[in-house]
């Protein structure tokens, strides 16, 4: 009877995902690499409004703006900036030039799995969606050197029946992707925009 309504649970998962099946993308406007490797980042300012919405219900397809379990209770708006700055810092490390430069970044989502979600969802379902505003400043000078633009960077989530974790090995694979787009955005790495179809949120 459990395992029955297992299934049935499971069932409904399917269709409410496939119902928010979308298109998810890594985009970004790069920035040359002569330019930035002329930089060192020498603070990441990262904002997140209060407007966005705060996800606190434990449902497979929640609706709010900010979704993250695996720090597991505390501030949300406190760990998921945590997360957005280490990726941006992960992925800036490398520039050692002389100009020092500030990153201004504004969080407009971050969608991970719910536990539910992370349970019942299917096989090759499920998205880590992170997307942000960011404004690069002449630290000495406050000069924009680049003007504010939004930042994609969408990943394919590990459920459990993929074999994935809750937690730490979700959080160090959202920081991964994070990092490996800003390379990206930066000139440093490989330019890794792309889309993909993904039964998510």
């Amino acid at each position: 009877m459990l395992s029955a309504a297992r299934t049935i649970v499971a069932s409904l998962a399917l269709i409410g995902l496939s119902g928010c099946g979308s298109e998810f993308l890594v985009d970004y406007t790069p920035v040359s690499s002569e330019t930035s490797r002329a930089w060192t980042v020498k603070a990441i300012h990262v904002d997140v409004p209060e407007a966005l919405e705060v996800n606190r219900i434990n449902v497979v397809i929640p609706q709010e703006d900010i979704v993250w379990y695996g720090d597991g209770e505390g501030d949300k708006r406190v760990q998921v900036a945590a997360i957005l700055k280490e990726g941006l810092a992960q992925g800036s490390k490398g520039l050692r030039g002389p100009v020092p430069v500030v990153f201004d970044v504004e969080l407009i989502r971050f969608h991970a799995l719910t536990p539910k979600a992370f349970h019942v969802a299917p096989d090759g379902t499920g998205v880590e969606s992170v997307r942000f505003k960011i404004e690069v400043r002449d630290a000495r000078t406050n000069t924009v050197l680049v003007p504010e633009q939004i930042v994609a960077s969408d990943g394919r989530a590990l459920t459990a029946v993929n074999g994935g974790t809750l937690g730490s090995g979700e959080r160090l694979r959202i920081v991964n992707k994070i990092a490996e787009t800003t390379r990206g955005w930066l000139g440093t790495g490989p330019d890794n925009r792309g889309e993909f179809w993904r039964m998510g949120r």
